[in-house]
């Protein structure tokens, strides 16, 4: 699930705040409907969404918008790998430098800036769903860099093949 919110001015965090986390009331909690009445409020209800798993593997399918607040999930969210908190709704082309075959980049370059990658994990390979469609697999790294940004890109398709090899970046972690 995502939640954006700007925030342009900033105070001290009032401890009462604190307790609308405190426990696992969820959706139902009084604090979090109420917090939530406040922004439909002042926002409109179409500025508050709900995101609910969708069954596949890649990353921009793998959610759907819920039709209420308090649908029911059918299943928990997986946690096997860390995910980004914000994903772009389209992959966006990205310039690396990397070593083959299989190794993460050194650096990329994104929306003109050259960003150095201090650290990286990965890869992570992600299936195409051949009854959705055909195509090549996705290779994902976590990387981080040297201003401590962390970022998701993924390498589409292998060097060894005749198919040029493109890189993109589709998400932004915390």
């Amino acid at each position: 699930e995502l939640f954006v919110l700007d925030a342009p001015k900033v105070e001290d965090l009032n401890p009462a705040q604190e307790k609308l986390w405190a426990h696992n009331g969820g959706l139902e909690a009084t604090g979090l409907s109420e917090l939530l009445d406040r922004v439909a409020g002042k926002f409109g209800n179409h500025k508050i969404q709900r995101y609910v798993q969708d069954e596949h593997y890649w990353p921009e399918r793998s959610y759907r918008l819920s039709n209420n607040l308090l649908q029911k999930e059918d299943k928990d969210w997986a946690h096997s790998r860390p995910r980004p908190v914000q994903l772009l709704p389209k992959p966006e082309t990205i310039e690396v430098t990397a070593p083959i075959p299989d190794y993460p980049p050194m650096n990329f370059r994104y929306k003109g800036k050259l960003h150095k990658v201090a650290k990286a994990d990965g890869p992570e390979r992600i299936e195409q769903e051949w009854w959705l469609q055909q195509g090549l697999h996705r290779d994902y790294y976590y990387l981080e860099d040297e201003e401590g940004c962390r970022y998701w890109v993924f390498r589409l398709g292998h060097y060894d093949t005749e198919v040029k090899v493109q890189w993109y970046l589709h998400g932004f972690f915390a």
